[in-house]
């Protein structure tokens, strides 16, 4: 009885602190966006006029956003370390929860280490790197919180779901990271017209030299701003791939609804979600400055994410009991 009330214990303060670091990973990754975006000049309604380093040193919330972004950093730090001490000293009876909670540990260090590593670079792999770090620091701490929340009482896992949901997790990602890229490129605004690129389905001369992300991108200048192929090639590449993500989630959508009641829960929230990142890649074309649809667009794609990842979860068991925390 002790055993299982220490173990009831660990799970609720567990589910506590994953779901608070969650809000600050949420952060960070928001902040990180609207620092990257500020300094690409897309807060600018004069864009390109303020490309580069003055567009930091005008923007009187850059100090404030990027505060916070260190003190959210820091601040899931010292919950990592929390959760890691946790779930190893109850090693033997959590041993999945103990190897998450290492993972987290390891990024952790990672992280701080590329973000000590690479203060002031503009490299795409940097921006990658950061972005998608980010990403999975989130992803799995929902899984741990699913861990420690959910518990499994009839086995049976749907394994059609299972990797379904597993490769449209993956799309996702690969999707995210050339959303990264052309932002590190400043390849956002290169098309202005839509579902066309100023004109064209496919720029003339294209070049996808901009999926390198050692190849590091210059800002356009303001009396240089004739169409660059390169960057229209990677601004509709990433439209290409929104569009056949779409499609296949939206697939897994219809699928989910036909299972039992609690996997059309989350096929009703993935096509939401989805719904709402398309509006948004939509409106950030067309509004001047584009930041607030960009940074809600970063949001919305780490909501997909966090969905994506639950699903996974839940289509492992066939039926679930909520632990309360």
């Amino acid at each position: 009885m002790i055993h299982n009330t220490r173990l009831d214990a660990a799970a609720r303060l567990i589910a506590r602190v994953s779901a608070i670091a969650m809000g600050l990973v949420f952060v960070v990754i928001i902040a990180s966006a609207y620092l990257r975006l500020t300094q690409a000049g897309l807060g600018c309604a004069d864009w390109p006029a303020c490309y580069g380093a003055a567009t930091a040193a005008a923007d009187p919330l850059a100090s404030l956003v990027r505060g916070t972004h260190r003190i959210a950093a820091s601040a899931v730090g010292f919950l990592v370390v929390l959760i890691a001490v946790v779930c190893w000293s109850l090693g033997r009876q959590w041993p999945a929860q103990a190897l998450v909670a290492a993972l987290l540990a390891v990024l952790t260090v990672l992280l701080a280490l590329l973000g000590r590593a690479t203060t002031g670079t503009h490299l795409p792999a940097v921006t990658l790197g950061n972005l998608l770090g980010g990403m999975t620091m989130l992803a799995l701490l929902c899984w741990l919180r699913l861990q420690v929340t959910m518990t499994a009482t009839v086995p049976k896992a749907d394994r059609m779901i299972t990797m379904s949901a597993g490769l449209g997790l993956v799309l996702l990602v690969a999707q995210i990271s050339l959303g990264g890229l052309v932002s590190a490129h400043y390849a956002l605004t290169s098309c202005t017209t839509f579902p066309d690129c100023n004109g064209a389905w496919w720029p003339r001369d294209w070049s996808l030299a901009g999926l390198d992300p050692w190849r590091e991108a210059s800002p356009p200048s303001t009396t240089a701003l004739a169409p660059d192929p390169g960057r229209q090639a990677l601004h509709m590449a990433h439209r290409f791939g929104a569009a056949g993500v779409a499609v296949y989630l939206i697939g897994l959508a219809i699928v989910l609804l036909r299972r039992k009641e609690r996997m059309a829960v989350w096929s009703r929230r993935l096509i939401a979600a989805i719904a709402v990142q398309l509006a948004l890649g939509i409106t950030a074309l067309h509004l001047q400055p584009p930041l607030f649809a960009v940074l809600a667009h970063n949001a919305t794609a780490a909501l997909l994410l966090l969905v994506l990842v639950a699903v996974i979860f839940q289509s492992r068991s066939a039926e679930v009991a909520s632990v309360s925390a």
